[in-house]
């Protein structure tokens, strides 16, 4: 699932093309991502206004119409907007231009196209393989009291070390589900708490409870370095990812623990031969996901 640096560079992309755009039309083939409205419902709401902002709030993209209307959208497991254009034939959408990058088979389940006035990019279109996305659209208000919004946490890359440190004071568990955890702070997934976990040196059954204030702050060190370095380098492509432009990210070329196991730890170069055996990424459940880490580099706190 897109995680905060795949949504910020969505949301950016979007700031620059699609702000001041007229919505001119909707067309979809899976009605059911409009949650809790039908299609025709959902055209009343924004056929002719014009998009007045984007913004992220976690995982979740909110487009602003001029009627103070937001569209939130989720991309969910398999799902990414892409800007451009395309034509229908025989059921099947196909993307026009000599872009590569909208030939990729991951771009190619078009389940939803925003028709806007554009002449570079007249569509903003979600390919999503499974359906999973969810579309809402509603008054601004109703929307960010929606529980989707409403029960998450701090943002990872706007909360103070201050505050970010008073989460820990009644929190407990397991480091890994904890920053996995949306009410604890927003945006991070298995990806990147697996690499913030890895840069900060500590393991991910490592229990929130017993850390040390020394330990927080190589955590929140690492949160916002990892996170900015994502964005930065346009997200991860490991699965289904893509961004607006149909490209993959390219922070996967610098991972350094998730989906790298059995692989030589990042640091293994830096210590004698005999003790770089030891710097081995493995991979472990924790409470159903994936955790990759070096159980040398990575301090087991209990």
């Amino acid at each position: 699932m897109p995680e905060l640096p795949e949504v910020e560079t969505v949301v950016r992309d979007l700031q620059k093309r699609v702000v001041g755009r007229e919505i001119l039309d909707v067309w979809t083939d899976w009605p059911k991502y409009f949650k809790g409205i039908s299609l025709a419902q959902f055209k009343k709401h924004i056929v002719g206004k014009k998009i007045v902002g984007v913004s992220r709030r976690g995982k979740n993209i909110l487009i602003e119409i001029s009627n103070r209307h937001l569209i939130l959208v989720h991309q969910k497991m398999t799902g990414h907007l892409l800007l451009g254009k395309w034509e229908k034939r025989h059921e099947t959408w196909f993307p026009i231009g000599k872009s590569k990058e909208m030939r990729d088979p991951k771009n190619g389940f078009i389940r939803l196209i925003f028709f806007l006035n554009s002449k570079k990019f007249p569509m903003l279109a979600l390919s999503d393989l499974r359906r999973f996305a969810k579309v809402v659209c509603g008054p601004k208000e109703k929307i960010l009291n929606l529980p989707d919004l409403k029960n998450l946490g701090p943002e990872a890359l706007e909360i103070s070390y201050k505050d970010f440190r008073e989460l820990f004071k009644t929190k407990k568990g397991k480091i890994k589900q904890v920053l996995l955890d949306q009410s604890f702070v927003v945006g991070i997934g298995n990806i990147y708490s697996d690499e913030i976990l890895y840069a900060a040196k500590i393991h991910p059954l490592s229990r929130v409870e017993r850390l040390k204030e020394a330990h927080i702050k190589a955590l929140y060190s690492a949160m916002r370095k990892i996170l900015e370095k994502g964005i930065k380098m346009r997200g991860t492509s490991s699965d289904d990812f893509r961004d607006t432009y149909g490209k993959k990210g390219n922070y996967g070329n610098v991972i350094l623990a998730y989906q790298q196991q059995g692989k030589k730890c990042g640091r293994a170069a830096f210590v004698k031969t005999s003790a770089s055996q030891r710097h081995i990424i493995q991979r472990i459940k924790v409470a159903q996901r994936s955790a990759h880490f070096c159980p040398t580099c990575q301090r087991l706190i209990v």
